[in-house]
């Protein structure tokens, strides 16, 4: 008997130590690891034995060191320390509570040592797993929204939040010094509150930050697309006044070839034919081709950047082969790809004397498979393409912008999207992969 009770109780152990480590990785996005996995049980076990309760301070560190090394470029430490908060604080006290409630509501027969052992080291880790799962589920938006804003991540708000964290954890802390029934529910109750005010303070700023952005963005959707009519109005009226002047062209030749006066033939070659191709291929009529793209916010930015890339007598080369109507990730994440790319684009093509943009857009519906390829000249003798995405990077060193790092923190958000790079010859290209 005394056996079976060992094995339940280091069942339970592994489990809740196992929830912990799980809820950590999956909130900061951090690589499971065995090995760490395995130095965190270790710490466990000497804190709890060596520190008593003021070992589960020691775990925090210990997670919010396994956050920093990993995510330091991309999040801020006051986030990294709410999620070690978060994670131990919410498996010990839920814990508590479920240890309460079964206390309350079991039979009382249940209260034998090897029943009550099993409801605590089995049941008990369960039902915070589920838990868990649920609260990390419906907090996971909004996570991400936050991970994604430096602003937010050093908001006094994210303060706010780890210090209710911390004050709660010292109350549950302290519920094994004072063995008061009374103050355990009262911490119980406090802990509950906490994490309920938590969640809807978590949404409530997120959605605020999210409908800003929202706002932010159909606003420059609405100046990009003014921008692009007004230049679709050019286009037309170009066209339309080549059209008069073709016909005025022709009774001219028609006259000229009558009268058999090749001068005179020669004259309008030289004068209208000659030029007529320059004309026809101007950069504006690049932005008719835009009319496949099927999604205002990608077309919009595309147009705002081959105009400000014509503005900076870039030339530039547009093909898209059948409508586009879907990027296979988020619309906003692909924008910012998408800009990051142009930008840095046209930022490297600029500096050459023959400044050229290449913009591509395939799909291969066999393999549900979309590539947007950016090819631009530049006057980088070598690019080291593996040193180009790490972060502070910029344009003076691999004439590229450090954008390129924060897309490839976007694109770890996606297992069907990639980017591949080439360089040869003066020319740089990328290719960004979405499959759906």
């Amino acid at each position: 008997m005394y056996i079976l009770v060992m094995i339940n109780v280091m069942f339970g152990f592994l489990f809740l130590s196992g929830i912990k480590y799980i809820i950590f990785c999956a909130m900061s996005k951090t690589k499971y690891s065995l090995r760490y996995f395995v130095l965190f049980v270790i710490v466990i076990l000497v804190t709890t034995h060596s520190l008593s309760i003021l070992g589960h301070s020691v775990q925090v560190l210990y997670l919010v060191l396994l956050g920093v090394l990993p995510n330091r470029q991309t999040q801020n430490i006051h986030l990294i320390c709410f999620y070690g908060l978060y994670a131990i604080l919410t498996v010990s006290a839920l814990g508590t509570i479920l240890q309460s409630f079964g206390e309350l509501f079991l039979p009382s027969h249940f209260f034998v040592d090897d029943v009550v052992t099993l409801y605590d080291s089995i049941a008990t880790p369960i039902l915070i797993g589920i838990i868990q799962f649920g609260v990390i589920k419906m907090i996971a938006p909004n996570l991400e929204i936050i991970r994604k804003n430096q602003h937010l991540q050093k908001s006094n708000r994210l303060k706010f939040i780890n210090s209710l964290l911390s004050i709660s954890l010292i109350l549950y802390l302290l519920t094994y010094q004072f063995n008061n029934t009374s103050y355990k529910n009262a911490v119980n109750m406090f802990f509950v509150i906490s994490l309920i005010s938590l969640l809807v303070y978590l949404k409530n700023t997120t959605q605020n930050y999210f409908n800003f952005q929202l706002a932010q963005q159909k606003q420059q959707q609405l100046d990009h697309l003014t921008t692009y009519t007004t230049q679709i109005e050019d286009l037309y009226k170009s066209i339309n006044g080549f059209r008069h002047d073709y016909a005025n062209l022709i009774v001219s030749l028609e006259t000229s070839i009558q009268a058999g006066d090749i001068n005179q033939i020669r004259s309008i070659y030289e004068d209208v034919l000659k030029n007529s191709p320059n004309v026809l291929n101007h950069g504006n009529h690049t932005l008719g081709s835009l009319t496949k793209i099927d999604i205002p916010t990608i077309k919009s930015i595309l147009s705002n950047k081959i105009i400000l890339a014509l503005e900076k007598g870039i030339h530039i080369e547009f093909e898209i082969e059948q409508k586009w109507s879907t990027c296979h990730v988020d619309v906003f994440d692909y924008i910012r790809m998408l800009g990051i790319l142009l930008d840095n684009a046209i930022e490297a093509s600029e500096a050459c004397s023959v400044a050229f943009i290449n913009i591509a857009f395939i799909t291969d519906n066999i393999k549900q498979e979309h590539r947007l390829i950016i090819e631009n000249s530049t006057n980088q003798e070598f690019i080291n393409i593996g040193h180009i995405f790490q972060d502070g990077v910029t344009s003076k060193g691999a004439n590229r912008g450090i954008g390129l790092s924060n897309m490839q923190h976007i694109l770890s958000n996606y297992e069907q999207a990639h980017i591949e790079t080439e360089y040869s010859n003066y020319r740089f290209r990328q290719t960004l992969i979405t499959q759906g």
